[in-house]
């Protein structure tokens, strides 16, 4: 790290205000109304603030439908910059104690509003967890078809409430959630700060058109997106676009076992393996796992598909 830089780095932690922004932004990504709430500040002032941060290279900002949020930069030498400083001060200081108390009374408010929000918007919640399999089981899931695969850099489209970035986070080197329903990156982003995985980040992004450029994630998982979309093979070519050569495709999702015909109408809502298959086969994968939930019915699954010039070179089979 040279000089300069990491004496305007310095500079802007060696202030009460911004050293508070920084703690609380050590526990992940956080608007700036919310900022303006805890600190008891008004927004502007916040926000000038935020933007010696960013200036500094400490913060970085993004845009999130009308909110605007900040979180710690994920380069490595600021990290270790920051760590020492603020580990020692956020476990003696009565102030920064303050502060994350507030912050989490600001939180479990967000969250009770999108459960509010979320009354009249029952399609929601196939992704709010009320319909799902369970946390152990999911989890018991992702290990079977990950199996020894690193995880990498990930990406879950349609991530919802967050359970999979949840429990992928942890051994993953970065992790990114997108889904187009707001309520659902609030309450994700409240669930997963309070399970202390700051790194994680969500954004507002369209399945079939993804903010990212091409090969830049180890793992893709699609968390039912496929068969709730009405172009399932654009949102597979998205998802295989900015999957890397090597990387693993995890599909969630209500898949129906094989038909010998087109399912009639009023049948069970899902995709079936069959179409699954013919999906895969257009952009170059083969399933490597297959894998469904228990229940009254076989319809939810996890899948796991990898290219096949990767399945040729690894010898992998399902």
């Amino acid at each position: 790290m040279e000089l300069e830089p990491t004496l305007q780095r310095l500079r802007a932690i060696a202030e009460p205000t911004r050293l508070r922004l920084l703690a609380l932004l050590s526990a992940g990504e956080i608007s700036v109304g919310e900022l303006s709430n805890v600190l008891g500040q008004s927004q502007p002032r916040v926000s000038r603030h935020l933007r010696l941060l960013v200036e500094a290279g400490l913060v970085s900002r993004f845009r999130d439908h009308h909110w605007v949020y900040y979180r710690l930069v994920t380069d490595a030498a600021v990290r270790e910059l920051l760590l020492p400083v603020l580990g020692p001060v956020q476990q003696q200081d009565p102030t920064l104690a303050a502060d994350r108390r507030a912050m989490q009374a600001v939180k479990d408010l967000r969250e009770s509003s999108v459960y509010t929000a979320l009354g009249p918007s029952p399609a929601l919640w196939r992704t709010a967890d009320q319909v799902r399999p369970g946390e152990a089981a999911l989890a018991e899931a992702l290990d079977d078809a990950i199996a020894n695969r690193p995880i990498g850099d990930l990406l879950d489209i349609g991530s919802g409430a967050g359970t999979l970035l949840k429990l992928l986070s942890p051994r993953a080197s970065s992790a990114v959630g997108v889904d187009t329903a707001k309520e659902m990156r609030l309450l994700a982003r409240a669930r997963l700060q309070r399970a202390g995985l700051a790194d994680c980040t969500l954004r507002n992004a369209d399945t079939h058109d993804l903010p990212f450029v091409t090969d830049s994630f180890d793992t893709v998982v699609l968390d039912e997106v496929l068969a709730q979309s009405d172009r399932p093979e654009a949102a597979l070519r998205e998802a295989s676009r900015v999957l890397r050569p090597d990387g693993c495709l995890l599909i969630m999702d209500r898949i129906l076992p094989i038909v010998g015909q087109t399912a009639e109408p009023g049948g069970p809502v899902g995709l079936h393996e069959n179409r699954l298959q013919a999906l895969l086969r257009e952009q170059d994968f083969s399933i490597v796992h297959r894998g469904w939930f228990p229940g009254r019915s076989l319809d939810r699954a996890l899948f796991a598909a990898v290219s096949d010039e990767s399945h040729r070179r690894t010898g992998t089979d399902d």
